[in-house]
């Protein structure tokens, strides 16, 4: 999904839902979530030739969201597991914060 479809969407869908995930190791990148036909869908924001938009910082994935329309988004970090960790399963290595942009 490109930055004109997702501000296509914000004017004409309340319910689309943005998910920035930030692995721990990489670059972070936005997801866009939005349901179609009962069904759930995620789709990458991707520039005009397809390519995945990165973003170094949530700055930089705060702008281009507020200036598509976005108003509210979710935080989805993603930690790799250590063994040396206590915890268990994908609870102890995933966390989401709600965000207001």
């Amino acid at each position: 999904m490109t930055k004109k479809q997702l501000t296509k969407l914000c004017k004409s869908d309340s319910s689309v839902r943005v998910r920035f995930i930030a692995p721990a190791c990489g670059s972070m990148v936005a997801q866009v979530c939005l349901d179609r036909n009962g069904e759930a869908i995620g789709e990458l924001l991707k520039d005009p030739k397809g390519r995945v938009i990165t973003y170094q910082n949530l700055s930089q994935a705060y702008d281009l969201c507020r200036s598509a329309g976005v108003v509210e988004a979710e935080l989805f970090q993603v930690i790799p597991h250590d063994e040396a960790c206590a915890g268990g399963g994908d609870v102890a290595n995933r966390q989401t914060m709600a965000l207001t942009l």
